[in-house]
């Protein structure tokens, strides 16, 4: 799983296997009554609009009772934060609701350092960020390797793809399988599954072939098709017994999740080569370099080679994706219980209480869910995925996936730390975060 406190330091990389694949006028009467009848709906939705996200039924815990305490604010049009107590647990839980109707409002994933390894504060990537944009809230997201900060699932970034993965880079998972990830697509929409790398090199004429491109910035095991681009730095040096062909590429242009380049150079062998801005290398390892070493050979100068760096299911382009693990809500019903059986969770992960970040939407994707559960404290105690699966269902949400959690668990609003990270010292670096953001 993650890195975070509740597992432990990784010290094994995961193996991984291929895949190839309103009211209107109309409605409004001539008479007195009638008008005063859409004065008060014009009142009803200010306060509508006030309230935006927010349930006109109270909120309660998983169990029916009502919460002890809680404060609401509004951050922002179209986004609450809620503070929800329950003193039987107890239970301190953040609630950060937003409108997905807003266009003015973004979703969007931002990297420790902006780099592909590399760890840093939650605050921290919030600050940089509102330098450009203004910055609402933020959650830390993916699981990540203590050691490289590098996450361990599929990343995209304002539309790029960071990191593409055959299978989810874990060496915890019991099943090494493809963890669900959490995205947003480029129109908008908030998609949550278990997204699958496709990509693929189209060959130019005369011959046209398709070949599979297995990964993006990140080297498995068996023979494999990668495309190395400037986040990843200076691609893998070959190892005894494994011959890498790279053949060196300048990017000319994209269109939408389309990647089109010209050959920079003649194939070669080694690795270790560093990877600029406007650049990217095609490497191919074990019974695949051949297939590089020919493919570069046939491109002349001015050729155009396109890569294709698309996910299945296909839910539209994705501009953001981060993982998660386990998911926890399927249309509005739990599979908890099934995580350990579906996606390799653990009971020392699954069914022991500890502090956890989520995130979800409701059954009409209006309203997106950012949630935090303080722990490891007097004041709160945790929650199990189980636990935290109903307190997703009691909230409204209808998808809902776990994030990291653990000393991970942070919750920035303002620029300010709002919830209390488990860790002795306080908020801890991470991979990853997701940020509210508006249009200025």
């Amino acid at each position: 799983m993650s890195t975070s406190s509740q597992q432990g330091e990784r010290s094994t990389e995961a193996g991984t296997r291929r895949h190839v694949r309103r009211l209107t006028s109309a409605t409004i009467g001539q008479s007195a009554p009638a008008v005063k009848v859409w004065r008060a709906s014009l009142a009803a939705a200010a306060v509508a609009s006030i309230g935006a996200c927010s349930s006109s039924a109270p909120i309660r815990q998983a169990s029916g009772l009502p919460y002890d305490s809680i404060a609401t604010e509004q951050l922002a049009s179209g986004v609450v934060h809620r503070r929800l107590v329950a003193n039987q647990g107890p239970f301190t839980i953040n609630v950060v609701e937003v409108s997905t109707h807003r266009r003015d409002l973004v979703i969007t994933a931002v990297r420790a350092l902006d780099s592909l390894r590399g760890r840093e504060l939650t605050s921290s990537m919030v600050a940089r960020r509102t330098a450009t944009t203004a910055v609402i809230a933020a959650v830390n997201a993916d699981f990540f390797d203590l050691k490289t900060g590098e996450n361990e699932n599929n990343q995209v970034v304002d539309g790029v793809v960071l990191k593409a993965v055959p299978i989810t880079d874990s060496p915890f998972d019991s099943l090494h399988t493809v963890h669900t990830q959490f995205g947003m697509t480029c129109d908008g929409r908030p998609v949550i599954d278990r997204f699958v790398f496709s990509g693929a090199v189209l060959t130019p004429p005369p011959a046209r072939a398709i070949l599979p491109l297995d990964a993006v910035n990140f080297r498995p095991r068996a023979d494999a098709m990668v495309l190395y681009t400037p986040a990843y730095g200076v691609t893998p040096a070959d190892s005894a017994g494994r011959l890498t062909v790279e053949a060196p590429l300048r990017a000319v242009a994209q269109a939408g999740d389309t990647l089109v380049f010209e050959s920079a150079g003649a194939p070669h062998t080694g690795g270790g080569t560093a990877v600029h801005a406007g650049e990217a290398i095609l490497a191919g390892g074990g019974a695949v370099a051949e297939v590089v070493r020919r493919l570069a050979g046939s491109l002349a100068p001015t050729t155009q080679l396109r890569i294709v760096t698309s996910f299945v299911p296909k839910r539209g382009r994705l501009c953001t994706l981060v993982g998660g693990w386990p998911r926890l809500v399927v249309d509005g019903r739990s599979i908890a219980d099934s995580a350990d059986r579906l996606e390799g969770t653990f009971p020392r992960f699954s069914t022991t209480r500890h502090p956890r970040t989520g995130i979800g939407f409701s059954r009409d994707s209006s309203t997106l869910y950012l949630i935090t559960v303080d722990g490891r404290s007097e004041s709160s105690s945790c929650m199990s995925l189980a636990e935290f699966a109903a307190l997703m269902q009691a909230l409204g949400v209808a998808q809902g996936l776990n994030l990291d959690g653990g000393g991970s668990t942070t919750l920035v609003i303002r620029g300010q730390v709002v919830n209390h990270p488990s860790d002795s010292t306080g908020e801890r670096t991470v991979g990853n975060a997701l940020l509210v953001t508006r249009r200025r």
